[in-house]
């Protein structure tokens, strides 16, 4: 002690020290001046060692103690025991943030494990319970993150010695329900034998392991020495922590069937059971609930938090008492993450997996809540107008199941009328997946997202895009926004990123944007492409190459979960349960169509023969699910295909603009040559590429296969040979006035180009292919004549057509014609044939061989089919060529300003046919023009192409 201690220190507190020495009891006044004199001396409480920060506004407290250590405090037991108690908590705390499980080791090996032959029925005869089985090392958790450690090299142990321990206290396995838990929770099993009886049910059972702790040792007690003849108050020394290997009943039942013999069968479908029955049903993975309750809503719950066991293995005991088999992976569940790979994860730009996990379950919480405020409907789905604009890559989007309409939409109008004729909706599926499609759709309508459709046979498909999908960034949603100031849609569907502009000529788009309908189906202008061409210009407009790669398009895929409704499980028969509680919504009621009544709510036997009756009756096995999954796109191009697919993208754009209207309100003629020009107004570089691809032999292979493919009019091979011989022959023609071979080729493929694309709209892909490299578009062509497995046979069109397409002299009327040919096409079969009730149209029938549009029309309808059309196609040729030369300006403005007035375009020709003289100049105008309405059937868009003189 320091000489200013000694001096500050006075007699009375040397004489209290000296009674502490003897032990002598302190009165208060010596208590508070040793208090008083350790003030100076003592850490204040603010100096404990541990950080002190902010309390809150509202305090709670928990269950952690710690002692608060000082100087002059004293050591007692209970303080210390205490400090235990708390970094013991503190440190399963720590190990509660894990997966409980086997970190390391504790792998069991014994002698003639597993060795019983494979073709043996026998239930007896395996390794006997006395055998010694070796426990190697390890470290494992329960799940309240104590430690069962095992450090000996080798742990020996019988299962006779468990089986003791057994027949005294029986226990059995409770299952995990939908937690996958790697721990197992026991209780007492009062089907096993008590008191001690020799009496022990074969089957299988759970070795399990226990964290435990036991007294050892004597500690020294003050006054009195332990061991001795009068230790009566004697505590242990230290609680020596352990473990404890049990054996407990699995309660199974493995039922005696045909093939369930062998133990090696009992394994297997023990594993099963254990995995998709025991640990989590997965037949109840997606329940009709799913998606639409709390559970994306909640925290993460308390998990599973109690004195659990962790299994090491199952053990399957024959009738005479034996180990049949010892399978260490059935139960076993190791420890496999680590915060490193959360670490190299973000290093790169990856999300870790809380943060996946996180935006998933933050889209299904708000999109369960945004449901419960505004229920699911066909127009109250779309994510945008729900207020969600990122969304995660994957999600679960819940539908209503309903009844087929028995509307059918499978691309084949032959097909989909028998269908709806037979209500096909009573036994097919693909009605109900199509209402789930549709529904699916519907999320993403009016937006940016372009989603297409898939089926997913088996459910667990749903997984693997869930595993695949995690690094992915989130889906952008804007509106589809439609620029209406000249009358077109801008490619992209908006300006600025897809957010589009808010002035009075934009207005948000009502369409559905998916794939096939985009492609396929839309026409959004007046002036859209025929043919091939229109769908890829619709896809470009759509899906532009700049928006997808600036995210201003989304493209996801859709998957359709299928549930079957007689799935077999290895143990517990037919699993319909999911599928019993939504049929009845999707328009199938079992109990009008089932064998027998339904049995109670947890009968699987007597639900699943329901279910199989109902299957005798209709056929139907599998129904969707109540949810379809998006899942976004991996977005990537061979280098190729992208320098092809942008030119296509200038292709089509230019495309548009050489159709489009000029102030005047004349259309231009589409000509190859048009489109050589505006081809080399691109870049060298560019134009160098596409050359280069089109002269490769698979990009031409790759284009004749999608003209096959897609059954298009470039695919029939007879008229693709007589688009070659009118090459040779223009070509010729063309030998006396273009002096260069190559020039002279070009441009007689050019004009036959043209021709066909008048006659045949697909041919407009050719006057593209020919204004870029007319020596490959040789080549595709000549690839497409030639006789394939897939060809597209010689159709009535080109029967009907003898002389082949039609030659004009002016190029504007071959426009004229065009618009003119669209016209009939689109006109019913039942115009031209009187008496007839068919609903078919004449492209139809057109698209049909003569052989099977005779078969289709019979022969009278056929041949009064074949002379009206011939007859209106003349006319239509006339009437092309006679308006091809000009209509007088005064005679048009007065049929725009009739027509402007809401008059059909027939009545107003009829009137200025009466008021005009016989001899007038207008009248044959006008003539022609009646005519041409009557074979349309009143259609007079060719009207705008007529030039005005």
């Amino acid at each position: 002690m320091s000489t200013k201690k000694w001096k500050n220190m006075d007699a009375g507190l040397l004489t209290m020290i000296a009674k502490v020495a003897r032990n002598e009891a302190l009165s208060a006044a010596d208590e508070a001046s040793i208090a008083d004199f350790l003030k100076g001396y003592a850490g204040t409480s603010s100096d404990n060692g541990f950080a002190t920060g902010p309390t809150g506004d509202v305090r709670g407290n928990n269950t952690l103690r710690r002692t608060n250590w000082f100087n002059g405090r004293y050591l007692t037991a209970e303080a210390l025991s205490r400090q235990d108690v708390y970094f013991d908590a503190r440190a399963r705390l720590n190990a509660q943030a894990m997966m409980p499980g086997i970190a390391w080791g504790l792998g069991l090996s014994a002698d003639g494990l597993n060795q019983t032959g494979i073709d043996s029925e026998s239930r007896v005869g395996g390794v006997s319970p006395t055998a010694e089985i070796v426990l190697a090392p390890g470290l494992a958790f329960d799940a309240i993150g104590r430690p069962i450690v095992v450090s000996q090299p080798f742990f020996v142990f019988t299962i006779e010695q468990l089986l003791g321990a057994y027949r005294k206290t029986p226990q059995k396995v409770i299952g995990g329900g939908n937690d996958f838990t790697p721990c197992v929770c026991l209780a007492p099993d009062p089907a096993g034998p008590t008191g001690g009886s020799a009496g022990l049910p074969s089957g299988p059972y759970l070795l399990i392991i226990q964290a435990s702790e036991s007294e050892s040792g004597g500690a020294k007690v003050m006054g009195e020495i332990c061991g001795g003849a009068a230790a009566a108050n004697c505590k242990a020394d230290t609680w020596r922590c352990g473990f404890g290997l049990s054996l407990v009943r699995f309660p199974v039942d493995t039922p005696f069937r045909q093939d369930l013999q062998s133990a090696w069968d009992l394994r297997g479908t023990l594993s099963a059971y254990y995995f998709d029955v025991f640990e989590h049903p997965l037949w109840k993975r997606w329940d009709p609930r799913f998606g639409t309750d709390a559970t994306f809503n909640a925290d993460t719950g308390v998990g599973r938090h109690d004195t659990s066991a962790v299994p090491l293995a199952m053990v399957y005991l024959g009738e005479d008492g034996s180990i049949l088999f010892l399978d260490q992976w059935i139960p076993r569940r190791t420890i496999s993450n680590s915060q490193a790979d959360n670490w190299h994860r973000t290093r790169f730009g990856a999300p870790p997996r809380a943060a996946a996990w996180a935006r998933i379950h933050q889209f299904q919480c708000m999109l369960a809540e945004s449901i419960a405020q505004r229920p699911v409907d066909p127009d109250g789905n779309n994510l945008f107008t729900r207020g969600f604009r990122h969304i995660p890559p994957i999600g679960f989007l819940p539908i209503q199941p309903r009844a087929a309409d028995g509307e059918f939409d499978t691309g084949f109008d032959t097909i989909d009328k028998m269908l709806a004729a037979a209500q096909g909706s009573r036994w097919l599926v693909s009605p109900l997946v199509k209402s789930a499609i549709k529904q699916g759709e519907s999320y993403f309508r009016t937006t940016r997202v372009i989603p297409y459709a898939v089926v997913a046979l088996h459910d667990d498909d749903i997984l693997e895009d869930l595993n695949n999908v995690f690094d992915k960034d989130p889906i952008q949603l804007s509106r589809r926004l439609d620029d209406t100031t000249g009358g077109t849609t801008v490619p992209g569907g908006g300006t600025g990123g897809g957010t589009g502009g808010t002035g009075a000529n934009t207005h948000y788009s009502t369409h559905q944007a998916t794939l096939f309908q985009g492609g396929l189906k839309q026409q959004t202008e007046a002036v859209a492409l025929p043919g091939y061409f229109r769908i890829l210009g619709n896809l470009f407009e759509m899906m532009g190459l700049d928006d997808l790669v600036n995210r201003r398009t989304e493209i996801v895929k859709l998957v359709v979960p299928l549930q079957g409704l007689t799935r077999q499980h290895p143990l517990v028969g037919r699993l319909p349960e999911d599928a019993l509680n939504q049929a009845e919504r999707w328009g199938v009621n079992p109990l009008l169509t089932a064998g027998n009544a339904l049995g109670q709510l947890g009968t699987i036997n007597e639900s699943a023969e329901a279910m199989a009756g109902l299957i005798s009756r209709i056929g139907l096995d599998m129904l969707p699910r109540h949810f379809v999954v998006y899942v976004k796109q991996r977005l990537v191009l061979l280098d190729a295909l992208f320098y092809l697919l942008e030119v296509l993208q200038f292709l089509i754009t230019f495309l548009q603009e050489v159709r489009g209207f000029t102030r005047s309100g004349q259309q231009k003629a589409l000509t190859t040559e048009e489109l050589r020009a505006q081809y080399l107004r691109q870049p060298a570089e560019k134009r160098a590429i596409v050359e280069a691809l089109m002269a490769q032999p698979d990009v031409q292979a790759n284009l004749v296969q999608a003209a096959d493919m897609s059954s298009s009019g470039l695919a029939v091979t007879t008229r693709n040979q007589a688009f070659l011989a009118q090459v040779q022959t223009t070509e010729a023609a063309l030998e006396n006035t273009v002096a260069d071979p190559a020039e002279r080729k070009r441009i007689a493929v050019g004009q036959v180009a043209d021709t066909y694309a008048a006659e045949y709209p697909d041919y407009q892909l050719v006057q593209v292919l020919a204004a870029v490299q007319p020596t490959q578009t040789l080549a595709v062509v000549n690839k497409l004549s030639v006789k394939r497995t897939t060809e597209v046979t010689r159709t009535l069109a080109d029967d009907l057509v003898q002389d082949g397409p039609a030659h004009f002299a002016d190029t504007g009327a071959r426009p004229i014609y065009a618009d003119l040919r669209a016209g009939l096409e689109s006109r019913k079969v039942a115009d031209y044939v009187r008496g007839s009730d068919t609903q078919l149209t004449v492209k139809e029938v057109l698209a049909k061989t003569p052989e099977e549009a005779q078969q289709l029309l019979g022969a009278e309808s056929y041949e009064k089919f074949r002379s009206a059309f011939q007859a209106d196609r003349a006319a239509a040729v006339a009437g092309a060529e006679a308006l091809a030369k000009g209509v007088p300006a005064d005679l048009a403005v007065k049929v725009e300003a009739e027509i402007q007035a809401g008059k059909p375009a027939e009545a107003v020709i009829e009137k200025l046919q009466t008021e005009t003289a016989a001899s007038s100049a207008n009248r044959p105008v006008l003539d022609q023009t009646a005519n041409l309405l009557r074979i349309t059937g009143g259609q007079a868009s060719f009207l705008k192409l007529v030039k005005r003189t």
